[in-house]
């Protein structure tokens, strides 16, 4: 139950901030953008972060940081790291808790609970949180853009510590609201007064589930700090810090990654060699970490009861384990789409073999840097195409100090979108270098802005959306920026190049992304059966699992194998990724929707998006007319990507590239 607001992590593998994607940046599926500040289920009450998978091309440090690039302002939080207030709302957390504790412990699991009380008990628990989420955002916030800042280290820990000690005294509340005896409940949830609060409400009582006692959950949650908490902080510390050797340079991985898109194929290789070695460097720490948090998430899915590795996120993201089965075997059911385009991309560059560092070679062997006041005016004139009113919703960010994209040594990489609380805008942050992967980036990130701006009228405990809906509006905003690019291409060559860039990232956010969730399942799976396991014993399930994605089109070489270090979502937030797939599958279905349909479908989707968190997501796309239940509505989302790779075979022939 710590105080901060959760964050939906998209960070493309191997370069940037989204899905994870297969790019060298490695990070499991993370569309740009991280909504993932710090990350919060709803079991923990923090608010979300949401990152997208990583990729980015070449441009020089020098010449990126020429670039007037936005820097955030969090004087709405708090005007500095001494600000009074900050250090008053850090004082007064725990006896604000201590306090709503005294009122009301005892009165909520009892069959003489009324609505009205509980109305007001949920109320007041709002509130509460409202207040306690702020100062653990503002350190979490400030500390990722300089992680090397031992005093921002330091406030980080002291708002988590001021956190958790206020959490023991709230702890009962969830507890209490699984207790409520069953008559009791039935008889007073159908009060209209309840309706706002009732999907809440039984989503706790499903949690309780799997609760231990008062005294249980305290000794966790007291204990946090020094457990999980504080090995997913060394594992970004330690990345953060990490420099890579190129060319007599020491870069940042955010850089170094970038040059994966490079069309020049021996620094390409260059580059995958200077990873490998960087990852080496830590590889001991970071197996370590690695082994520790699955231990630690072993040890309390036995506390809790938890049949499977995986099963705690379902029960959070509120997917049914089929559903997530469906969306699994669906993917790998068409692996033979990626093989079968990197087939195309290899015969395109004209080589005997693909790669590990191919596969985001650009088809042009051109690459271009993107001015940000450029992608500024792209991403909201895409926004403007769909409504104005989207337009509006992100246009602040830009004009009001919420995004900071700058790149600084010791910041982390990678993407995010820091949703707090209703009656706080959300934050923005990425690593913006001028690649046109940065500018869908961007789009993606913005695309979980307005989808916070939106959800605003929510009360808190039905703003964040779970993690499967989180990413709908990110991707559905890269989609309205592609269509903005294609309409302006007249070449041939042209609408190829952008449009294998948009494959590849569909790769990623897709196929990549289950990958990576498989490469966790079985990684869990060998942790528990056989016990702490070496980096190469992981490293050998992440190369097998990954090669499944290519089958024989392309080939991953030995330094790949490694790769899964640097990934934060599988230390971070285990089983996130499938998410990044969910949502663009479902967005692709979306977007095919208002392509037949056009104005008909702002309505629905502004609804969906204004919606947050007050409904399963199995509910909410029911409302636009959708069964994710079914196997055949994943499908027709691979179906559409399969159509997009015969299109670009065809436009490949059409210019000769074949």
């Amino acid at each position: 139950m710590s105080a901060l607001p959760r964050l939906y992590q998209t960070c493309q593998a191997d370069q940037g901030s989204r899905p994870v994607r297969d790019s060298p940046h490695a990070v499991a599926p993370i569309p740009r953008g991280w909504h993932i500040v710090s990350l919060r289920t709803r079991r923990s009450k923090q608010p979300p972060i949401q990152q997208p998978p990583i990729q980015q091309e070449s441009i020089s440090v020098s010449e990126a940081h020429s670039v007037e690039l936005p820097t955030w302002d969090l004087s709405d939080l708090y005007s500095g790291a001494d600000d009074p207030e900050l250090t008053r709302d850090l004082a007064d957390m725990g006896d604000r808790a201590r306090s709503f504790e005294e009122q009301y412990k005892g009165r909520i699991a009892t069959s003489e609970l009324k609505a009205d009380v509980l109305l007001t008990a949920l109320r007041e628990y709002e509130a509460l949180l409202e207040r306690q989420y702020r100062p653990g955002s503002y350190a979490q916030l400030l500390f990722s853009t300089d992680t090397g800042d031992a005093a921002r280290g330091a406030l980080m820990q002291r708002a988590r510590e001021a956190s958790s000690a206020a959490s023991t005294h709230l702890i009962f509340f969830d507890l209490e609201l699984g207790a409520i005896p069953r008559d009791t409940y039935d008889a007073i949830i159908g009060d209209p007064i309840l309706a706002e609060y009732r999907h809440y409400v039984e989503h706790e009582r499903r949690l309780a589930e799997h609760r231990l006692t008062e005294a249980e959950e305290k000794i966790l949650e007291e204990t946090a700090n020094t457990g999980g908490r504080a090995f997913g902080r060394l594992f970004d510390e330690v990345s953060a810090r990490r420099k890579y050797e190129f060319d007599g340079e020491e870069l940042t991985q955010s850089v170094l990654l970038a040059k994966f898109h490079d069309p020049d194929r021996e620094l390409r290789r260059k580059t995958a060699e200077s990873l490998t070695a960087g990852l080496q460097e830590d590889t001991h720490v970071l197996t370590y970490i690695f082994n520790t948090l699955l231990h630690e998430k072993q040890t309390k899915d036995r506390l809790r009861g938890f049949d499977t590795p995986e099963a705690s996120r379902h029960l959070d993201n509120e997917v049914a384990p089929e559903v997530v089965e469906a969306v699994v075997d669906t993917c790998v059911a068409n692996y033979d789409i990626v093989a079968d385009y990197y087939d195309l991309k290899r015969r395109v560059l004209g080589l005997d073999e693909l790669t590990d560092y191919d596969r985001y070679a650009p088809i042009t062997g051109e690459t271009s840097n993107v001015p940000f006041a450029e992608a500024r005016t792209l991403v909201l004139d895409s926004f403007d195409g769909f409504d104005r009113r989207l337009r509006d919703a992100a246009d602040p960010f830009f004009t009001r100090g919420w995004i900071d994209a700058a790149l600084a040594d010791n910041k982390q990489g990678g993407a995010y979108c820091a949703g707090v609380t209703p009656d706080l805008h959300p934050y923005v942050f990425m690593n913006y270098m001028g690649t046109p992967r940065d500018v869908m980036t961007l789009a993606h990130e913005l695309g979980h802005g307005v989808h916070d701006v939106l959800a605003a009228e929510q009360s808190l405990l039905n703003y964040h959306p779970v993690l499967p809906l989180a990413e709908t509006a990110s991707t559905f905003a890269e989609m309205l920026v592609f269509d903005k690019l294609r309409g302006t291409l007249e070449s041939p060559d042209e609408r190829l190049a952008l449009l294998c860039g948009k494959i590849e990232d569909t790769f990623a956010t897709v196929f990549r992304q289950i990958a990576m969730y498989r490469f966790e399942q079985r990684a869990h799976r060998l942790r528990r059966e056989e016990g702490e396991q070496t980096a190469e014993a992981y490293s050998a399930v992440w190369q097998e699992t990954m090669q499944e994605m290519f089958g024989d089109s392309l080939r991953l070489g030995e330094g790949h194998a490694s790769w899964w270090l640097y990934i934060p979502h599988v230390y971070r937030v285990p089983f996130y990724v499938y998410a990044y797939a969910f949502g663009e599958l479902l967005v692709l279905s979306l977007y095919g929707q208002y392509r037949r349909v056009g104005g008909e479908f702002v309505t629905s989707y502004f609804d969906l998006l204004r919606a947050g968190g007050s409904a399963a997501p199995a509910e909410l796309v029911s409302r636009m007319g959708f069964d994710i239940s079914s196997r055949d509505f994943w499908q027709a989302g691979c179906d559409l990507i399969r159509d997009a790779v015969e299109e670009a075979k065809a436009l490949a022939k059409e210019v000769g590239r074949v």
